[in-house]
């Protein structure tokens, strides 16, 4: 297991922020047209950018929201370099949070989306419900309560 030095707030690096310009989760698969409807069709994620240069070298940048903002989810096709059944992802979860998450779950259920934990009402302030990728990952879609 890596050690890492224990660092105290004040051993940031405080002469120069980090820009990050964009934030991507890459979700690696053996089932790229399927992953790739999941989550245009589904989840209602827009395509930015893409890529086909054959069956070995594909994918797409998606967006959760309208097109702004710089949080993407790549999907990679790795035919013979992903892990067949392998499985699902653990300890990594994507949270999408949403301005009505009521109409949202609705529209799941109405397209017969299997539900993982049904639309509640979370002590922080926050109603949301659960649903998995083609491929296992958890994906929270919330709404925050004003307060």
């Amino acid at each position: 297991m890596q050690v890492y030095p224990k660092f105290h707030r004040t051993h940031r690096c405080q002469e120069e922020s980090v820009q990050t310009r964009e934030f991507t989760i890459v979700r690696h698969t053996r089932n790229y047209q399927i992953m790739r409807k999941f989550y245009e069709e589904i989840m209602g994620m827009q395509a930015m950018r893409e890529w086909d240069r054959g069956s070995n070298d594909r994918g797409v940048l998606l967006s959760p929201g309208d097109g702004g903002g710089n949080a993407l989810i790549e999907i990679i096709q790795l035919n013979d370099v992903a892990v067949p059944n392998a499985p699902a992802p653990v300890n990594i979860e994507i949270s999408i949070e949403v301005a009505d998450v009521q109409s949202v779950y609705k529209s799941l259920l109405q397209h017969k989306m299997p539900i993982a934990r049904k639309l509640m009402d979370d002590p922080w302030g926050h109603s949301s419900f659960g649903i998995d990728d083609p491929e296992g990952l958890r994906i929270w879609v919330y709404q925050v309560h004003p307060k």
